[in-house]
């Protein structure tokens, strides 16, 4: 049995046990592990920073990174050598080391660091410029003059190395054959005060370049702050610089020769290649290229950047490869107000990129073939003179930098009526990214011309445009000439107010435009206007988006099609002659049939006899009633108190109410002749008077309510007129009581339809004279619905008055005001009427068939071979 100091002893061993494995515990977890996140990062020091020939290089590896302190080894190599070279480290495990270069060129020196231990390392590379001996440094500041000789024969090996900024306040000469590597980030600057002439020779150039090519190092570039003429580059070599931004005046970017506000320089005959930003920059303050001739840009970021004031100096010898951004940047600039100068074509496929919006003031001319890469929402206006005049063979291109993203740039703004502003064989492409700010409505526009602007445009394409590819401000923009374009693809193709679509031609042509081809806003044809809207290419239409007001002498072509927007107007109170053929109608329509939509109608007003729509198609307006003088209705043609039209070979459909209305108070018909009235609810409304211009050869379909109304009105006493038999068995409707006061004649066949309780009344003669095979009807126009009209009542003593093969039915509605007592009756003669019934049928009264206290034959007789049926109170004679 166990004592207490045994178990005493026995726990103590235990907790001595534990403590002892917790403490190897803590032990183990403190020992670091390859599975730790430590990071070496190797970098090398080097010196000199550019060494010659025979000069030891010294490398070291105390500025790698090792931010855990774990420590590390250094193992060094030679990794590249200039060819034929024999140099190699002087040591290849320690922090330092050193080499020997024995060649001129670059060095590739390799540092790896590693702690084995915790399983890493880093590996870095520098490449080591090595120059030639006998190089001369160039450095600071010069206020006297500057020569560079040729010092090498080779024209591999540098003559000179600007190890720091150089600022040159005198001249500085350059000879032909002369290399000039430049170290990193450096700049040589050409002072207010000083001039650089670096003039070599087609076999003999002069090079700048960076100190480190192979190490992917730039200088900074060349900076020329004086004007002086005598700054010149010719036959050079330009490479490798644009390492950061120049101060310009203006906006700072990188530049191998940056030319500041102030500056000027010729260059020619020179190659940029491997250049960041700009090889060439004009300041946009004011930079001037004075000569630019036959220089090549090769695989630059950008090649030219420049203002508009200088766009001139750049020639069309200049070539341009594989510039990955731009060949030509103008920037947001003005041509001033006096310049006038040629923009050349650039060489091969190269453009001009538009960067920034560009006022044009003075006149500016394009050269065929010149192309434009234009920046999103990009404006070129113009406030001067814009002559692009490119040809068949080399047109002008206008087009936006990133269309594949379809990005838009604004468009060009017409702001100036010179006379020479031109379009020709232009292409203008993804315009329209915003509204231009017009006098009128804004909009947006690939070419908007203001309410003051003028411009021509012939042999060009618009394509792909938001908004209009051409637009006129409806305040006054003024088209000159305008022919043979190509309007694609575009939300609108053109946009104008009435006064210019005379100058639109029938050969250009529109496809696919989604919303309109032509387009006329709520506009005024003016009074001394006298010309000829054309008949569009490829059966494009005109879109009439507003009312429309005629006041000129206007004419439309054979084949002309418009479409009008809903409830548009277009009031003649000029004179609109449309002349459409058998091949090639007119056509006024609705602009959105699908939809149901229909405009207002044309609506005449004026008495000139040019009025006259031959083979026109009028379709789907009556959306409103029409402002009448007398009572207003809705129509597809409505002619006024003192308008007048001529219609033939027409076709008037799916009007609501009328499809033709001749105005109560006057309105008049001229010359009517074989048109066709179809799915109208009324064909014609019209009072007596112009009845009779209502010819027997026209045709009516399926005209729900009339195919000719006539209104209550008066046939005036001076009228001799013969109302003639429609065709297809087509009625007149009668809605209103006329007073006859002229002499009429019915043709036989004719059918009268009268509402109900409507009386014809004679004052003048009536003479309805039909035969056995084409008898006369007057009759209700609702038999069906039992309603009754009032009968004809003779008030004249006209011994012409004549009822012959004719049918009277379903009259007596109400009493004729006879002297005495008053009757009803399908015929009644007054004390002082005469009239002569035979051979008619006359039935179904409401009251006599016939009541006469006037002058009549004997009509009941049986040598009148009348008969009559279903008249209450018989007849009285």
């Amino acid at each position: 049995m166990k004592t207490k100091l045994d178990l005493f002893k026995t726990t103590l061993l235990m907790l001595t046990l534990l403590s002892l494995l917790m403490l190897v515990s803590c032990i183990e977890d403190n020992t670091p592990t390859p599975d730790e996140n430590y990071e070496l990062t190797a970098v090398i020091d080097y010196s000199p920073e550019t060494p010659e020939v025979d000069e030891e290089v010294s490398v070291n590896a105390y500025a790698s990174i090792d931010p855990d302190m774990i420590g590390y080894e250094a193992t060094w190599a030679l990794v590249t050598t200039p060819d034929g070279s024999k140099a190699s480290m002087a040591t290849n495990t320690s922090l330092e080391s050193s080499f020997t270069p024995d060649l001129e060129g670059t060095y590739e020196v390799s540092l790896t660091i590693t702690n084995d231990e915790n399983e890493i390392s880093d590996t870095a590379t520098k490449s080591i410029m090595v120059v030639a001996k006998g190089t001369t440094e160039l450095s600071g500041s010069y206020s006297e003059d500057l020569i560079l000789e040729d010092i090498h024969e080779d024209p591999d090996q540098a003559d000179y190395l600007v190890v720091d900024n150089l600022y040159i306040g005198a001249k500085m000469s350059v000879a032909p054959g002369v290399v000039i590597h430049v170290q990193e980030n450096k700049a040589i600057t050409i002072l207010e005060s000083g001039t650089i002439s670096a003039e070599g020779t087609a076999q003999d150039s002069i090079t700048f370049t960076s100190a480190n090519i192979e190490g992917a190092t730039l200088w900074k570039g060349i900076f020329i702050q004086s004007g002086t003429s005598q700054n010149k580059l010719s036959y050079t070599n330009i490479a490798y610089a644009g390492n950061s931004e120049i101060d310009f005046t203006g906006a700072n970017y990188k530049a191998a020769v940056g030319v500041g506000a102030s500056g000027k320089a010729n260059i020619d005959n020179s190659t940029f290649a491997n250049n960041e930003g700009y090889a060439v920059y004009a300041d946009d303050d004011g930079g001037l290229l004075a000569n630019f001739t036959a220089n090549h840009f090769a695989s630059n970021e950008h090649a030219v950047g420049v203002w508009a004031g200088t766009v001139d100096a750049i020639d069309e010898s200049t070539t341009f490869e594989s510039n990955s951004q731009s060949d030509v940047t103008i920037f947001a600039s003005t041509h001033a107000e006096g310049n006038e100068t040629t923009w050349s074509k650039l060489n091969g496929s190269a453009a001009y990129t538009l960067a920034g919006d560009l006022k044009i003031n003075g006149t500016l001319t394009l050269s065929p073939g010149v192309q434009f890469h234009i920046v999103e929402n990009v404006d070129i206006s113009v406030y001067g003179a814009l002559i692009a005049k490119g040809d068949a063979t080399d047109g002008i291109v206008f087009t936006s930098k990133s269309p594949e993203e379809n990005l838009h740039w604004q468009g060009i703004y017409i702001g100036s009526a010179d006379g020479r502003n031109a379009l020709e064989y232009v292409t203008i492409s993804y315009a329209g990214s915003s509204d231009f700010d017009f006098t009128g409505y804004n909009h947006a526009a690939a070419c908007g011309v203001e309410s003051d602007g003028k411009i021509s445009v012939t042999n060009s394409r618009f394509e792909n445009n938001l908004g209009y590819g051409l637009y006129l401000d409806d305040d006054g923009g003024q088209l000159g000439t305008f022919a043979k374009n190509t309007f694609i693809n575009n939300d609108r193709a053109v946009g104008l107010p009435a006064n210019e679509a005379e100058d639109l031609d029938s050969e250009s042509t529109f496809t696919n435009n989604a919303n309109a081809d032509v387009e006329i806003f709520s506009s005024t044809y003016g009074a001394s206007n006298t010309s000829t809207w054309p008949s569009l290419g490829n059966d494009a239409s005109y879109r009439v988006s507003g009312n429309l007001y005629i006041e000129g002498a206007l004419t439309v072509d054979a084949g002309a099609l418009f479409e009008v927007d809903e409830d548009k107007l277009i009031t003649v109170s000029g004179s609109l002659t449309a002349n459409g053929t058998a091949a090639n109608h007119v056509v006024f329509t609705s602009s959105n049939l699908s939809g149901g939509l229909r405009w207002k109608g044309l609506y005449f007003t004026s008495s000139s006899s040019l009025n006259h729509l031959t083979y026109t198609e009028v379709a789907h307006a009556g959306n409103s009633p029409i402002d009448f003088s007398g009572t207003n209705h809705a129509a597809g043609i409505g002619v006024d108190r003192y308008g007048k039209i001529s219609l033939t070979n027409c076709t008037v459909t799916d009007h609501t109410e009328f499809g033709l209305y001749i105005d109560n108070d006057g309105g008049q018909i001229e010359t009517f002749t074989t048109n066709h009235f179809e799915n109208n609810e009324h064909a014609i409304g019209l009072p007596a008077n112009e009845v009779d211009a209502i010819d027997g050869a026209t045709t009516f379909s399926n005209n729900s309510q009339s195919a000719v109304a006539v209104f209550a009105s008066d046939l005036a006493d001076t009228k001799t007129v013969t109302w003639n038999k429609l065709s297809q068995n087509a009625a007149y409707r009668i809605r209103g009581n006329v007073e006859i006061d002229g002499v009429l004649t019915i043709a036989p066949g004719t059918t009268l339809t009268m509402d109900e309780d409507v009386q014809l009344e004679v004052y003048g003669a009536l003479i309805a004279e039909g035969s056995s095979a084409e008898i006369i009807t007057f009759t209700s126009s609702n038999i069906q619905g039992g309603l009754l009209w009032k009968g004809i009542f003779i008030q004249s003593s006209d011994s012409r008055n004549s009822l012959n093969h004719t049918l009277i039915s379903y009259g007596g509605k109400s009493d004729h005001e006879f002297f005495g007592e008053n009757f009803s009756a399908n015929v009644g003669v007054n004390r002082s009427g005469n009239l002569t019934i035979t051979n008619s049928t006359i039935s179904n009264s409401g009251g006599y068939g016939v009541y006469s206290i006037g002058t009549t034959n004997a009509f009941s007789g049986a040598s009148a071979n009348n008969t009559f049926m279903n008249n209450p109170l018989g007849n009285s004679q």
